[in-house]
């Protein structure tokens, strides 16, 4: 299985008189179980980075070569380190896949907390 990534990535604009506040996004990566702890220890080394949820897959995953169980890991780090938590995913784990980048607040809406709070 190769990574497969999905590119819906919001764009980030700010106004030139409000404050700089650090943009979280979360990233939905589904890998095999066994390198959800590779995986987890790169992302933890990178600044600003973390797992913030780690959920198994009960079903098969339809793009995956082998039938190993999988985790859906929910990744949360600045809009500035993007390209370093994808480097260093591709690095640690050669199959996968990415899923779709949200803001903060979506995911927290996702997870059933109102309006992202």
């Amino acid at each position: 299985m190769a990574y497969a990534a999905y590119r819906d990535h919001p764009s980030v604009v700010r106004s030139p008189i409000a404050p700089r506040t650090t943009q979280f996004h979360v990233l939905d990566v589904t890998v095999c179980c066994a390198d959800a702890l590779r995986v987890r220890r790169s992302i933890a080394a990178c600044a600003e980075a973390g797992v913030v949820r780690c959920e198994p897959l009960l079903h098969a995953c339809s793009s995956q070569e082998s039938d190993a169980p999988c985790v859906r890991l929910m990744i949360r780090f600045p809009t500035a380190r993007y390209a370093e938590v994808l480097h260093r995913l591709i690095e640690c784990v050669p199959s996968g896949e990415i899923g779709r980048l949200m803001s903060w607040r979506d995911h927290l809406t996702r997870c059933g907390l109102r309006h992202g709070h």
